[in-house]
């Protein structure tokens, strides 16, 4: 294989990730709040597939430049809530805490069917801190469940129109509401960036070039 059709290979497989259902990974921003205004993306979640075969991780991510400052100590996230796809919890018991493994911060642990609160409602999971264990960055692993997929993850409650996920963020200035903490929710998806598909797109009418010459020769 030349160069070329390597690097249109890569090129479709990158576009593929990108666009596909059960692509290799998913984003998106938390950028509803019920103390600060909406349309700010105040989070970033990527649910991923894992270094494990059938494992998924997930990635949360505080987007700090979004919030008023100064920032306290400790500023970040204290709750994390997110919700399954309720297919996956037949057989009984297929899903569960147990199944959510690595969690860094590592005092961090996992409660099921909580209220996020903020007026977002409940969600089947939730990962949870405390004051002094408050992070600007949450990994876990899902392992050892049957049949999922990225996907799998990535909406409402019992597949409900809901917000995707939410988060319990304290610790920044009270100047702007007069509270130092709010929660913070959505489901919107990260867009994809306008260069991969500019990249892709030339590296398909290059080899359309190619082949019109081959075959005019």
């Amino acid at each position: 294989m030349n160069l070329f059709s390597r690097s249109a290979g890569v090129a479709a497989a990158t576009l593929f990730m990108a666009g596909s259902a059960n692509a290799a990974s998913m984003s998106y921003y938390m950028d509803q709040s019920n103390d600060l205004a909406d349309g700010v993306n105040y989070a970033k979640v990527t649910i991923s597939d894992g270094a494990v075969a059938g494992d998924i991780d997930f990635s949360v991510e505080v987007l700090v430049g979004a919030f008023p400052t100064p920032l306290g100590d400790p500023f970040g996230m204290q709750t994390f809530s997110f919700n399954y796809d309720s297919a996956l919890d037949l057989p009984v018991g297929n899903i569960g805490a147990d199944n959510i493994v690595d969690i860094n911060p590592d005092s961090w642990n996992i409660v099921e069917d909580k209220n996020a609160g903020g007026g977002f409602g409940k969600f089947e999971f939730q990962a949870k801190g405390n004051g002094s264990s408050r992070t600007e960055l949450l990994t876990f692993t899902i392992s050892g469940v049957v049949g999922d997929t990225i996907a799998s993850y990535a909406l409402g409650k019992d597949g409900g129109d809901g917000e995707f996920f939410a988060a319990h963020i304290a610790g920044y200035d009270a100047g702007v509401t007069g509270n130092t903490s709010g929660q913070f929710a959505g489901s919107t998806a990260v867009p994809v960036p306008a260069a991969v598909w500019l990249f892709g797109s030339g590296l398909i009418m290059l080899g359309g070039l190619r082949r019109r010459k081959a075959s005019a020769a």
